[in-house]
């Protein structure tokens, strides 16, 4: 395998991983074990909840929708991708170049979605995904390689001390990470224990990977631990207290006595 066949073949593993897990996303629900998923169909129900559609009838159809369009298009590049490995250029050319158009076509559509929504973000990070399609189109099909010598798989010289010591950081990091996880995971389905930080308001510090469950679990053991108080409003803390945003979710919860009169004879 020379350079350019090693390249053609990244650009075309990474788009197939890219959309294989993108339609695994949209099937696997919430968070899972190795697995951190979106809820999609909460997305599409607030998206079209803002436009006055509070029907989930159209959250539903737009998601089966661009599933299904996102399964095609994992389908082109899968095909693609065993094309090259058959070493057919010609037909490898022809499938990815129908991927490519799959997938702008998709990103375009994602791209006049956000405007419509409002959803400013999205459309920046949409707009460099259509970018980086052309762009590895154009590596793919159009850059010369006119010099593409062969790939040198047996390391020699300073490349052995440079494998040892990226073979050692990988280890440590690999066990950093396993050691952290092994204490940690735990806490994506644990029940989190509130803070009463004043008379009645109690705060709730959800960690990283805490989804819905784990607040309905929380309510449940709140309440079965606090039977004399019932819950009156729940407070989503300001972005300046949530500054861990993307790792946690901080809550007040506001509770009164379910018998004021007993309490307060």
């Amino acid at each position: 395998m020379n350079e350019r066949q090693l390249l053609r073949s990244a650009i075309l593993v990474f788009w197939t991983l890219f959309w294989g897990l993108s339609v695994a996303d949209k099937v696997i629900p919430d968070v899972q074990f190795l697995w951190v998923g979106k809820d999609f169909f909460a997305l599409f129900i607030k998206f079209f909840a803002s436009l006055g559609l509070k029907d989930p009838l159209f959250a539903t159809a737009a998601l089966a929708a661009v599933s299904g369009l996102e399964a095609i298009t994992f389908a082109l590049h899968l095909t693609a991708l065993i094309s090259l490995r058959k070493g057919d250029e010609t037909l490898t050319n022809t499938w990815y170049f129908r991927a490519v158009i799959a997938a702008v076509a998709l990103f375009s559509l994602f791209s006049i979605a956000d405007q419509v929504f409002g959803d400013r973000f999205q459309l920046l990070e949409h707009g460099l995904f259509w970018i980086v399609l052309i762009a590895s189109w154009v590596v793919f099909r159009h850059v010369p390689f006119p010099d593409a010598a062969p790939i040198r798989w047996k390391p020699g010289g300073t490349a052995r001390p440079v494998l040892a010591a990226g073979t050692l950081l990988t280890a440590l990091t690999a066990w950093s990470i396993l050691d952290f996880s092994s204490t940690t995971f735990e806490q994506a389905s644990a029940p989190v224990t509130g803070e009463e930080v004043v008379d009645g308001i109690y705060k709730f510090d959800f960690p990283f990977l805490a989804d819905k469950r784990v607040w309905e679990t929380t309510v449940n053991t709140f309440m079965e631990a606090h039977p004399e108080l019932r819950i009156q409003y729940i407070y989503t803390g300001p972005s300046e207290l949530n500054s861990k945003k993307k790792t946690h979710l901080l809550l007040y919860v506001f509770t009164e006595p379910v018998n004021p009169t007993a309490q307060n004879p």
